[in-house]
């Protein structure tokens, strides 16, 4: 009895761990030079704190390696310097989860981001994401939304 016990909770815990595993499946997208471009607003903010925040829209470039098809592809070379969770991925959809963001380091305050990835076709991405910045006694919201365009598969070029 011990052993058929044994032996379910076994196969049990396999099964969670096969249905988690193919949860997550690396972006189909090329490697390499991405240019980002990304707009947030603050919309519950008052407007001349949204000013002192920064720029609305950024733009940067990001190196795409192979491994960064299962994380946040393009969070390298913004500024956020988030820690990212991917909670799922289709492949062509990515549902992440940004912690210890630097976003709102300059107010005394803590950031995270909870980001979706969409992808258009290989060399084009969208995404959306909220922003929650904590501290200070005060809680903002802001939105984010980005574009992901696709330039070399060198990042030399860079």
């Amino acid at each position: 009895m011990l052993k058929r016990l044994l032996l379910v909770a076994t196969l049990s815990v396999a099964s969670v761990v096969l249905a988690a595993s193919g949860q997550i499946q690396p972006l189909k997208v090329k490697t390499g030079l991405w240019h980002m471009t990304a707009s947030v607003t603050w919309p519950q903010v008052p407007p001349r704190m949204a000013a002192m925040m920064g720029p609305h829209t950024t733009s940067y470039d990001s190196c795409v390696t192979a491994n960064d098809l299962s994380t946040n592809p393009w969070a390298k070379g913004s500024s956020d310097n988030c820690t990212w969770t991917v909670l799922k991925s289709t492949g062509t959809d990515m549902e992440v989860q940004g912690t210890e963001c630097a976003v709102g380091d300059n107010f005394g305050m803590t950031a995270e981001i909870h980001g979706r990835i969409h992808i258009v076709d290989s060399e084009n991405g969208t995404g959306t994401m909220t922003i929650t910045l904590a501290g200070n006694g005060q809680t903002m919201n802001g939105l984010g939304s980005y574009t992901g365009k696709w330039m070399s598969a060198n990042c030399a070029a860079q």
